[in-house]
């Protein structure tokens, strides 16, 4: 699918920039500096997308057996962070398997929404407690201000458009309260040295952000970042194997410092 608009200011003028290791074009509009994918890949998130998959390394993935891992790599800073507040009400916005509450405190009220089915039935079986729905984010009908945290965790380069979605998150979240935005970081040291061949492209990520842009959309929502985080050196991909990679450009990047970025902010 051709898109004719940058997805988040709208503007007509983009510049060509590269085509990533699977052939996706990206371009980069010349307005407000958003990097997305043109023409756009259509994408089915169910079971086949979240069951088993090969990363681009090369390695079988089967996502089910990665709880472990991914309460020790990608969530750990996070759910310390909330897990030191004082418990309210928290939504995991796109929850895939729902791993990330399920290290959050029993005290806390917990919701996710989830627009795969087969997740949903997932997180419905294995964590009882946390109140699924399966919707689009843009598209949920929680009452305004019913958030005291929400998790929007490697989601934002899924959505077709930000603007809806963010626009809804900052209806369902309370004055004051924390939302959490992570993502892949199109600006880092890796994905200037390697283009295309950056690990984080691929035809799922229809829009790559950096800290300008990512900052920009939640301020058109009344949300404000008050912390930035680049996590890697207390993750399992601070190793010598992954660093002797970065001299190799002819092949995919390895993960690095600032290949993902992570925005606490608090809604005004």
């Amino acid at each position: 699918m051709n898109i004719d608009l940058c997805p988040l200011c709208f503007s007509e003028e983009s510049n060509d920039m590269f085509d990533d290791f699977e052939n996706n074009h990206y371009v980069r509009c010349k307005k407000c500096g958003l990097t997305y994918q043109n023409p756009r890949k259509e994408i089915e998130y169910e079971e086949e997308y979240w069951k088993v998959s090969v990363d681009p390394d090369g390695n079988k993935r089967i996502h089910a057996d990665e709880k472990e891992a991914s309460l020790r790599n990608e969530f750990a800073t996070d759910i310390r962070y909330i897990n030191k507040m004082n418990p309210g009400k928290i939504l995991d916005a796109g929850a895939g398997y729902g791993f990330f509450l399920s290290g959050i405190d029993d005290q806390w009220d917990k919701h996710a929404i989830e627009l795969s089915d087969y997740c949903v039935k997932y997180i419905k079986e294995n964590y009882p407690d946390v109140n699924t729905i399966s919707e689009k984010i843009e598209d949920a009908t929680y009452a305004d201000n019913t958030f005291d945290v929400i998790y929007f965790y490697h989601v934002i380069e899924h959505v077709d458009n930000p603007n809806l979605v963010m626009k809804n998150l900052s209806r369902i979240l309370k004055p004051g309260g924390l939302i959490i935005v992570s993502t892949p970081n199109i600006k880092s040291f890796v994905a200037k040295r390697f283009y295309g061949n950056y690990r984080l492209l691929g035809a799922p990520h229809i829009i790559m952000w950096d800290k300008v842009t990512l900052t920009k959309v939640m301020k058109l929502y009344g949300i404000y970042p008050y912390k930035t985080l680049y996590p890697y050196f207390k993750t399992d991909y601070f190793s010598l194997k992954f660093l002797l990679r970065l001299f190799d450009k002819d092949k995919i990047s390895p993960p690095f410092y600032g290949n993902i970025i992570t925005m606490y902010a608090r809604k005004c």
